[in-house]
């Protein structure tokens, strides 16, 4: 794709998320790519986050955030990442769902970066305006949710939202016990 076609996509993702879905699901690249698709957006999230590790503190004290080695935060998004598409495209197809693993694959890479690119504007933001940073994130994530919504309804022609969002929900709580398993301190 084309930068033009990038910016386009990246558009259509924020006004019509269900037409951006059908788009991606259409031109899905082959298993390969994906894999080397979401190494790349792991590393861009670990970039990101590295970055706001460092620059937070200087911005605003208030804004500190807890800094974790780099090989940590690779880990936990790859794997963070990984079990966000086998529960959505799992749990999907248990309401009956027709996603491939692939599609959804595909589409949560998008997401991700799109939130890379959402994150590195906050950061400017911030840098100007500090105290914008708690609602500009929150902004985001329910965004996100909102987009996440329309992808899963379009990869498993759903035609219905509210089975999307039980999909998510019940995703989140199936995920808890590996998210303790990953967090520094969890259960042993």
């Amino acid at each position: 794709m084309t930068s033009t076609e990038l910016r386009n996509l990246a558009v259509l993702t924020i006004t019509s998320p269900a037409e951006a879905a059908r788009q991606v699901l259409a031109n899905c690249p082959p298993r390969d790519v994906l894999w080397l698709a979401f190494a790349l957006a792991v590393v861009l999230n670990t970039l990101v986050q590295a970055a706001s590790a460092l620059l937070f503190p200087v911005v605003d004290p208030e804004l500190q955030v807890l800094y974790d080695p780099v090989w940590q935060v690779l880990f936990t998004t790859a794997g963070a990442l990984l079990l966000s598409i086998g529960a959505f495209f799992l749990i999907g197809r248990l309401f009956g769902g027709e996603g491939s693993f692939d599609g959804i694959m595909a589409l949560l890479i998008w997401l991700q970066y799109l939130q890379v690119a959402a994150q590195a504007l906050i950061f400017f933001i911030v840098m100007i305006l500090p105290g914008l940073f708690r609602p500009l994130i929150l902004a985001m994530s329910l965004f996100s949710l909102y987009i996440t919504l329309h992808f899963l309804n379009q990869a498993h022609r759903f035609g219905s939202l509210g089975k999307s969002f039980l999909v998510i929900l019940i995703s989140g709580v199936a995920a808890i016990p590996f998210v303790l398993l990953l967090t520094p301190g969890g259960p042993e």
